[in-house]
This record gives structure tokens, C-alpha cells and sequence, in this order.
């Protein structure tokens, strides 16, 4: 019996540990990770979502001047993804530029890696940037520029 409950403790106590983990090793959090990055079947002629690659960096003013700006056209624009490419520090600089080169927008991310509070508008398909923006406030001026790579992206399909 003592043997039994010894066990017992143990699985759980093993079990909150790996749960706390950030490691892949217990098998629940695998099969949560596997479901959110299963890939959704989208037809070949769908619209990808317009990027607007904003580059950050902590310690900078200016990006926390355009961050509400940044959020409000989050909330209002659902077809588009908001990329923070993070260069505060050399370490998640090499991160930003990792995702900036997985998301195709490395050539944007070259450009302007040094200027933080720079938010570029890109059309995903083609990573043509249509818009650069420099600590600029006007949530107008950034849905002009969405609606533009927008009509450039469905232009990729005609």
C-alpha cells in the first residue's frame, strides 16, 4: 500500500513539474502543441492577411508612442497580422531576424532593423512593401495603406 501511494506522489508531483516545464517531454502538452499548429486547409485563392512588421525595441519611445496606434488597428483589422519584430537586446534581435526571413519580409527587416518604431505594410504573397511608416500616430494613414496591399494581393489572383 505505502509503495502504491509513493508511486502515486510521485506521478503527480512529476506531472506538475512537466506540466510547469516549457519543455516538450509530457505527451499532453505535445498533442496541445500539435493541435494549434495543425494547418488549416485554405483554398489555394483565398486572401492571406496583409502584415504590418513593426520593429521594437523596448527601450524606444517612439514604439511605445505607436503601440496603442498599432492595437486599435489590431482590433479594427482582423485580415491582417501584426508582427513585432523585437530588437532590443542581439538575442531577440537574431530572433526578429529568424521570423522576419520565415515570414518573407527579410528584406524589410534588413532595411530597418536599426530604425525601431518603423512599421512597414507588406503584401504577403509577393513581400512587397507598399508603405513604410516612421513613428507615425495616424490610424488613417495605416488603413490606406492596408486597403492599398490589399488590392495589390487580390491583383495576384486576376
Amino acid at each position: 500500500m505505502f509503495k502504491t501511494i509513493t508511486i502515486l506522489l510521485m506521478f503527480f508531483s512529476l506531472m506538475s513539474v512537466t506540466l510547469n516545464d516549457s519543455s516538450e517531454a509530457f505527451f499532453f502538452k505535445k498533442k496541445k502543441e500539435q493541435a494549434k499548429t495543425q494547418p488549416a486547409q485554405v483554398s489555394e485563392k483565398a486572401e492571406k492577411k496583409i502584415i504590418v512588421a513593426e520593429i521594437f525595441a523596448s527601450w524606444c519611445p517612439a514604439c511605445k508612442n505607436i503601440q496603442p496606434t498599432l492595437d486599435q488597428l489590431a482590433k479594427e483589422g482582423p485580415n491582417i497580422d501584426l508582427v513585432q519584430l523585437d530588437v532590443s537586446t542581439p538575442s531577440k534581435a537574431k530572433e526578429a531576424a529568424k521570423k522576419a526571413k520565415e515570414l518573407k519580409i527579410d528584406k524589410f527587416y534588413d532595411a530597418n532593423k536599426s530604425k525601431t518604431s518603423t512599421v512597414g505594410i507588406i503584401v504577403p504573397t509577393s513581400s512587397e512593401i507598399v508603405s513604410i511608416f516612421q513613428n507615425n500616430t495616424e490610424l488613417e494613414e495605416y488603413k490606406a495603406a492596408i486597403q492599398d496591399a490589399k488590392t495589390k494581393e487580390k491583383a495576384l489572383y486576376n
